[in-house]
């Protein structure tokens, strides 16, 4: 886990930042397209090789670990090489995981690919996003103030839910027209976009960790989080309900392939919804 996720931001003295204010700024802006159009190439690329691992196999396990067996792999991401992402090129680490996110995509479109192929890149993938997603909240902490961190994190949070409903249903649209390969080439430009946004907009930031990144790090820095137990009950508050929403998730494509799109696209549908409710109504 990166140090900088351990920091806590004093709320006190500034007033957070409006959503508007935030989207003027340049680096953040390009952070918050680059992030958009990931979380839409994901979707894309999620109901893609489902639809490809269910059409080839008819096998309910393959097809769901297709969809979202790269969790695996980002949980020993984060547990092995996290605090990597706090190295002293952050902005360069994640254009590199994004170029490699973009190799994977265009080899998934690939005809005639073997499945254990398929698979394999999608674990190796899924082993480097967490280095992707904790390189990206490094260079969030540093291009907006400390009034701003929780305003950013929960626009990004609606927009990944209005991401993965636009990417489930127009994913759906496309599968008939154009077939898993013709999704993941959608999904190759959309992650080829995010990059140059941020090669555009975004410098470069030395998150600075006080001590070297690797495998006693990461350890370390896990350990310290789980040391609370209040943040520990609150991680496992985030954890254990999403997992078995994406149990439920990873059925449906098998279950009924023509259909998979828009319960996909539902269930983000009422995550945004969530999200929207519980930040308008509720107070700190």
């Amino acid at each position: 886990m990166p140090a900088h996720l351990t920091t806590s931001h004093d709320p006190a003295p500034a007033p957070s930042l409006g959503y508007r204010k935030l989207l003027r700024s340049t680096e953040f802006g390009g952070l918050y397209v680059s992030f958009t159009l990931t979380a839409a190439a994901g979707a894309l690329s999620g109901i893609a090789l489902g639809t490809l691992v269910d059409r080839q196999t008819g096998s309910p396990f393959l097809t769901a670990v297709s969809m979202y067996g790269a969790t695996f792999a980002t949980v020993l991401g984060a547990l092995t090489l996290m605090s990597v992402a706090d190295g002293k090129r952050p902005r360069r680490t994640l254009l590199l995981l994004q170029l490699a996110s973009l190799a994977g995509l265009c080899a998934q479109a690939a005809p005639g690919l073997p499945l254990a192929a398929r698979f394999a890149l999608l674990l190796l993938l899924g082993f480097f996003q967490s280095l992707g997603t904790g390189a990206r909240l490094g260079l969030l902490a540093e291009v907006v103030p400390a009034s701003g961190y929780a305003p950013a994190r929960s626009l990004m949070n609606v927009t990944a839910g209005t991401a993965a409903l636009l990417g489930y249903a127009g994913g759906a649209v496309l599968l008939r027209y154009a077939g898993p390969r013709g999704v993941f080439a959608v999904a190759a430009c959309l992650t080829a976009l995010g990059a140059v946004a941020v090669a555009a907009t975004v410098r470069e930031h030395s998150v600075r960790l006080t001590r070297r990144p690797g495998l006693r790090q990461t350890w370390r820095t896990n350990a310290e989080l789980f040391s609370h137990p209040g943040r520990r009950a609150l991680l496992l508050a985030l954890w254990v309900p999403n997992g078995l929403i994406v149990g439920c998730e990873a059925l449906f494509v098998s279950y009924d392939p023509g259909h998979a799109g828009v319960f996909l696209a539902a269930g983000s549908a009422g995550m945004l919804l969530g999200d929207l409710i519980v930040g308008r109504l509720l107070t700190a």
